[in-house]
């Protein structure tokens, strides 16, 4: 008969989530000024108005999402560690063209869903993993959107 001790996750696999769950709350200042800056300089020449509308619309809707899940990642840290999460503000500097920020939204979306595999990883329970499993999948979905965009403006 197989004996299964469910001692998951670790200590450490624990305690690795929720500093990474604090890494992973993002400053909100930075943020709103980075997607503003997106959504105001999207490239209209050689797409079509309807192709901007849709790039401004999926940018807005990643932004939303990512409001979202800053939440839920702080409300899990105070949840955890009894303390509220502050992250430090970035000063923002624009890139340097439309194609360089969604290079660097693609990228970062793409780092998280490592960090978040890991923090997946650490979570006590089956309802946390399912939170983190739905802001990964988010992430995964907002790479292929920042893929689509790129390739939308890419194309002129």
């Amino acid at each position: 008969m197989f004996n299964y001790n469910y001692n998951y996750p670790t200590p450490q696999g624990f305690i690795n989530a929720v500093n990474l769950i604090e890494q992973s709350v993002e400053g909100e200042q930075y943020d709103a000024l980075f997607y503003e800056w997106l959504i105001n300089n999207i490239p209209t020449e050689g797409i079509t108005s309807k192709q901007a509308k849709e790039i401004k619309d999926t940018i807005i809707s990643i932004r939303d999402d990512e409001i979202s899940h800053n939440k839920v990642f702080k409300e899990m840290y105070k949840i955890f560690t009894g303390k509220d999460a502050n992250p430090e503000e970035e000063e923002f500097v624009p890139p340097a063209s439309f194609v360089d920020g969604i290079l660097m939204a693609l990228n970062g979306e793409l780092n998280a869903v490592k960090r978040y595999r890991v923090i997946m990883g650490g979570m006590p329970n089956l309802a946390y993993r399912d939170m983190v499993f739905n802001i990964l999948s988010d992430e995964l979905r907002h790479a292929n959107l920042y893929n689509y965009i790129y390739t939308t403006v890419l194309k002129r």
